[in-house]
């Protein structure tokens, strides 16, 4: 599966962090500091020509910026999946919900020592993040969330 490559690529503020990781998770290319904030932001992102999504009122007009209505996650994600018409599906587990990076198929056999033992048994299929290491593999939890993502699009 390809990453989101439709969607455009984002930066969220410091009051965003939950967002972004839904974001991740839907493929979408979505960097977080928790330590920028207002115009700091705003150049950071310009200067790796992203889009701000922001809750500082400071920046509702700002060109270049979404302002996020809702303080819920869940009304967040809607707004922001349908003002950039975001299929959540089309990406969906591509990217590392921690630090952002495409993630890559491994082979078992190269996670078999670092995952525990009931979920090599159980599955076949592993991704890890080049950049900071995490595996990934398709348990309960991704259909729950791809569930819950196609009930946002509507």
């Amino acid at each position: 599966m390809e990453a989101n490559s439709n969607a455009p690529r984002l930066a969220a503020d410091r009051m965003l962090a939950r967002l972004a990781r839904w974001l991740r998770l839907c493929g979408v290319d979505i960097t977080f500091d928790k330590m920028l904030g207002g115009a700091e932001l705003l150049h950071a992102a310009r200067h790796d020509r992203r889009f701000v999504l922001t809750r500082d009122k400071r920046l509702r007009t700002a060109p270049d910026a979404l302002y996020l209505t809702s303080e819920r996650v869940r009304e967040q994600l809607r707004q922001v999946l349908r003002h950039f018409a975001i299929d959540p599906q089309r990406g969906a587990f591509t990217r590392c919900s921690r630090c952002n990076s495409l993630l890559r198929e491994v082979s078992r056999e190269t996670v078999r020592e670092q995952v525990p033992p009931y979920v090599f048994k159980s599955q076949e299929r592993f991704s890890r993040c080049p950049d900071c290491g995490r595996i990934y593999w398709r348990a309960t939890h991704p259909e729950r969330i791809k569930a819950e993502l196609s009930q946002l699009n509507r």
